[in-house]
């Protein structure tokens, strides 16, 4: 009988060093959550206000700039292409 005591014992001390351990990493690691969080939200904060800047609407307007720049330039290819063809055809060259 006295043997099954101490095996108790023993088993329970072990049970309550885990639960008491578990609890105390469960602790540590809701503080390092709601550390995370807070950083997350005062990052989320800061980046409202910096989109909410003007600089972020004169780069659209440039970025706006530069794709009709691109598309001109895309129209302009295809009127050369066309006109070497043209020329190519019209003197009978071999062109690629």
């Amino acid at each position: 009988m006295k043997e099954i005591d101490t095996k108790l014992v023993i088993w329970l001390v072990t049970v309550v060093f885990l639960a008491g351990g578990g609890w105390w990493h469960l602790e540590a690691m809701s503080a390092d959550v709601t550390k995370i969080q807070e950083t997350l939200d005062t990052q989320q904060s800061e980046l409202t206000i910096h989109v909410a800047a003007e600089g972020h609407t004169s780069g659209e307007t440039r970025i706006e700039k530069i794709e009709t720049q691109q598309n001109e330039m895309s129209r302009d290819l295809k009127t050369l292409m066309t006109n070497q063809s043209a020329i190519c055809q019209a003197t009978g060259a071999r062109c690629r």
